[in-house]
């Protein structure tokens, strides 16, 4: 992303693991149980930096309001934290829009973004577990500070006999974007077929530049994003999706993308 590096990667795990120790060294955090990564776990197919995999859980599971103590998640947190930039609405520099269709692509972002933030569509709040656990997951595969990626997730719901059950369809590469092909919604259309439902899909959007320091990326519905969730909707019955930073989630129903402008 251009910024300077100001600490070791060696030095920030080593300050990530202390904040772990630190966090439980108060014992049992009465907000519930640890957040932590479910052992069921399936890899469908990995290659050339890319994984979809699926992971079954019970809802239960992530009821908390803990968050994972995975190395590489608290890792990213602290640095976004030292730089200021934990913040619900991110600041960063300004786009480069030297092409009127650059110009044109980015005066639709801004109007997304302010579909959010001015008129009050969605709800942004703080992360939740699963969804922690999702951005976590990736941060482990790659760093979200020296190569920011994103994710797709897909969180399926299902009432059994033993409690609600969730099953995620989990996609990323370990470059900018999740490889075409890989996002996993064929994998979802079979899971529709046993009885699940799709309840939300998630990604998340990377960490920008704010004049040389970090700044968080914009929790809203890109143009590209508006017309695959408004796809999702229409084929694979999406009830809702999210857009996460890592600090602050969008939550929103497909329905609530109409005013959205879309590419």
């Amino acid at each position: 992303m251009g910024r300077p590096r100001r600490h070791s990667a060696l030095w920030r795990t080593a300050w990530a693991v202390l904040l772990a120790v630190l966090a439980c060294a108060d014992g049992p955090d009465p907000a519930g149980p640890a957040c932590t990564m479910p052992d069921d776990r399936t890899v469908v197919r990995s290659g050339d930096g890319a994984i979809l995999e699926t992971w079954d859980l019970a809802l239960d599971e992530v009821r908390t309001e803990r968050l994972p103590d995975e190395p590489a998640f608290l890792e990213y947190r602290a640095a976004i934290e030292r730089d200021g930039a934990d913040l619900r609405r991110p600041v960063a520099d300004p786009p480069v829009t030297d092409a009127e269709e650059l110009a044109a692509i980015w005066r639709d972002e801004f109007f997304n973004n302010a579909r959010v933030y001015d008129d009050g569509v969605g709800t942004i709040v703080p992360i939740s577990c699963l969804d922690a656990l999702l951005f976590a997951g990736q941060a482990m595969r790659v760093s979200q500070l020296d190569r920011p990626t994103e994710f797709v997730a897909s969180v399926l719901r299902r009432q059994e006999p033993r409690g609600r059950r969730l099953k995620v369809v989990f996609a990323a590469g370990s470059d900018m974007f999740v490889p075409r092909g890989w996002y996993g919604f064929d994998l979802v259309a079979d899971h529709l077929e046993d009885g699940w439902t799709l309840w939300y899909a998630i990604h998340n959007h990377t960490t920008q530049s704010n004049d040389g320091r970090l700044a968080l990326g914009v929790p809203v519905p890109s143009t590209s994003d508006v017309g695959l969730l408004r796809g999702l909707g229409e084929s694979l019955g999406l009830d809702s999706l999210r857009v996460t930073n890592g600090f602050y989630t969008f939550h929103a129903a497909v329905s609530d993308l109409d005013g959205f402008r879309a590419r």
